[in-house]
């Protein structure tokens, strides 16, 4: 489903622009509208925008002129309802809770006059609040908007154009780096999501507590037992009670999914197989230039690293003679990991873990928990010594720890879903379990700057030896390799083809990536007769080749042809034919794993098609595939290779084969 909605989305951004304006023209104006523009995460929405335009410059013009207009739309209903209910702004949301927002915006005012307009239109938490005030103030009409329609059209670019050159710069880097612009999309905009989300979760909960608190309370002084049970907990006097609240609240959630987990686990284990399939989410993503990278960071956040960095956090603890803050972080680490096995104990008697990657069936991920209970509880102990706000900084920068550990591990295929979500709510639900007991009893201690340096030395010590020791161990063991198999020659052209994958990558149209035929043949067998009948073999690329792509317009003899990757997997070979008035024909192959007896002929995935040169960027120049000549590149094969077997089974693939 997630594949066809991707498809989908795509294929309506290329075919029908008129949406992609209009959801330009929705996402401004929310933004700008008051209160409402709070709410909004338009900065990364405008981005999304932004890169389904791609190198398309016309559609970019148009979205730029209807961001422009919802903007100045949405700062113009803010401005009149300012003007109209003037009287209520003081007593509306979120100014009745923060009226720092309000004071703040009136400063602009005074201090710079019409300015402000601009000045708030570029920073994020005043632009759906600014032009409400100045509607408030009497601001007059015609200088609202003599500030107001130029930043809107300035402001407009700033927030399409990157999303714009990220997506016109999607095929070049699926050509040169598989899906490496794929990746990094999914990791900026995913963490960048991710620590939004978190911290307007914490900004809104540290807002409200106060009046859950007292909700609470006198809810449990209605209830005997439970009040004798937690009242201590909450008295009004007592110490951290609005962060043992929160964590309380964090305790709940974190039970709560993990019940849930634990009974969905059991009808996704027949799926963890394909979490290990080279077409499937993360395998699409598998690129020669990421795994490294994703590979460091997981041994980075591995059970060893957290191992050590556990017991020399707590040896520093233990010098530093904090003999409470140490007992706790012992019992959040021995007991989150005892709780882990007896879990994963329970979960693999009900469930067969796979051959390939037996890690992949473990609920919950082992070495996950681990980083979560370490960098969960630091968290918690970091915040008890800083001041009410910079708790949120130790939460979010474990957010991002942990956001990029679970991706990490899930990219490389050595954990599932139901394993790192599992993973995550135990080891957060013990964390803010022992967090609640740590903050009753500890008291605030003024070695925080100290103990960020200790903690996060460790960490980043522990993630270099362990990178250099087991960096190349784990991408051996990790690499995405096709299944090796045999096929008979006649139940392969009879449909056994149909058991080798059929695209490149799940991610993206499916008519892009599909594989577009199959050929059974020794490689020398294939060079040699397409060789012969004037193809001609495609020269790696070296650095120096790229230089061709700054220039405007190279001749297409001159143009580099960049590797395309499959499961991880630059092609193995790369040939092209140029045909005298036409575009030019580019087959790719790559390796399938199969051979078909009982001659052993190698069975290789290919793409052919039909490419020419053109302009993107506005002055970059790279090959663009054209679709619909795609059956006329498959034709000119066809020729080529006169005396082999063909078939063309109705919606598969072209299969060639030596002739017996």
């Amino acid at each position: 489903m997630g594949e066809q909605a991707l498809g989908i989305l795509t294929g309506l951004a290329e075919t029908h622009p008129i949406w992609l304006v209009l959801l330009a023209f929705i996402v401004a104006f929310l933004e700008s509208l008051a209160i409402v523009g709070i709410l909004v995460p338009g900065i990364i929405l405008l981005f999304i925008v932004g890169t389904l335009i791609g190198p398309e410059w016309t559609v970019f013009m148009a979205c730029w002129l209807a961001a422009s207009g919802g903007a100045l739309l949405g700062d113009g209903l803010s401005f009149w309802l300012g003007w109209r209910y003037r009287a209520r702004v003081p007593t509306l949301w979120p100014f009745s809770r923060r009226p720092e927002l309000l004071s703040r915006a009136r400063d602009q005012f005074h201090r710079h006059g019409g300015k402000a307009i601009v000045i708030a239109r570029f920073i994020g938490p005043m632009r759906p609040i600014v032009p409400m005030i100045a509607g408030s103030m009497h601001v007059s009409n015609a200088l609202f908007y003599r500030y107001a329609i130029p930043a809107c059209i300035a402001w407009a670019p700033l927030y399409l154009l990157p999303g714009a050159l990220f997506g016109a710069s999607l095929e070049l880097a699926a050509e040169f780096a598989g899906r490496l612009a794929s990746l990094l999309a999914i990791l900026v905009i995913g963490l960048w999501l991710l620590l939004w989300v978190t911290r307007q979760i914490y900004e809104f909960t540290a807002r409200r507590s106060g009046w859950w608190l007292r909700s609470l309370i006198r809810w449990l002084r209605s209830h005997p037992r439970l009040g004798r049970l937690f009242g201590p907990l909450l008295e009004p006097g007592g110490r951290e009670v609005l962060s043992v609240t929160l964590l309380g609240l964090l305790w709940l959630a974190c039970l709560a999914v993990l019940l849930a987990v634990l009974l969905a686990a059991p009808f996704a284990d027949t799926h963890w197989d394909a979490d290990r399939q080279i077409a499937s989410w993360a395998g699409s993503l598998r690129n020669h230039f990421a795994d490294p990278v994703l590979a460091a960071i997981a041994l980075a956040t591995g059970s060893r690293a957290m191992l050590f960095l556990a017991g020399a956090f707590a040896v520093i603890l233990l010098g530093l003679g904090r003999i409470n803050a140490t007992w706790h972080w012992a019992m959040a680490m021995i007991g989150g990991w005892f709780s882990g096995e007896l879990l994963i104990l329970l979960t693999g008697l009900m469930m067969e873990r796979p051959e390939v990657m037996p890690s992949l069936g473990e609920v919950p991920f082992r070495p996950y928990l681990l980083a979560c209970l370490v960098f969960g509880f630091f968290a918690v102990l970091l915040a008890k010594d800083l001041g009410a706000r910079r708790r949120k900084w130790p939460y979010l920068a474990t957010t991002l720890i942990l956001g990029l550990s679970g991706f990490a591990h899930f990219y490389l295929g050595r954990a599932s879903l139901p394993g790192l979500l599992a993973a995550l709510a135990l080891g957060l639900g013990w964390v803010a379990m022992i967090g609640i007991a740590y903050r009753q009893r500890a008291s605030r201690r003024p070695h925080a700057p100290g103990l960020v340096l200790a903690f996060y030395g460790l960490a980043l010590g522990a993630a270099v030896v362990n990178a250099r020791s087991g960096l190349e161990a784990l991408l051996e063991a990790t690499e995405l390799r096709p299944p090796a198999q045999s096929i008979s020659r006649q139940a392969w052209q009879a449909g056994d083809w149909r058991k080798l994958p059929d695209r490149i990558s799940s991610l993206g149209p499916f008519e892009r990536h599909r594989f577009d035929l199959q050929l059974a043949a020794p490689m020398e067998a294939i060079e040699q007769a397409l060789l012969a009948a004037g193809w001609q073999p495609v020269p790696e690329v070296r650095l120096g080749d790229l230089g061709s792509i700054l220039i405007g317009r190279p001749d297409r003899a001159e143009l580099p042809h960049l590797n395309k990757d499959f499961a991880g997997r630059p092609d193995d070979r790369m040939l092209r034919f140029d045909t005298q008035e036409g575009p030019v024909v580019l087959l790719r192959l790559w390796a399938s794993g199969a051979r078909l007896t009982p001659d052993g002929e190698p069975v290789w995935l290919g793409q052919v098609r039909a490419v020419e040169p053109g302009l993107f960027l506005g002055g970059l120049t790279r090959w663009y595939e054209l679709g619909d000549r795609t059956d006329d590149a498959a034709s000119i094969l066809d020729r080529a290779l006169p005396n082999w077997w063909q078939a063309a089974p109705e919606g598969g693939p072209r299969l060639y084969a030596l002739p017996d």
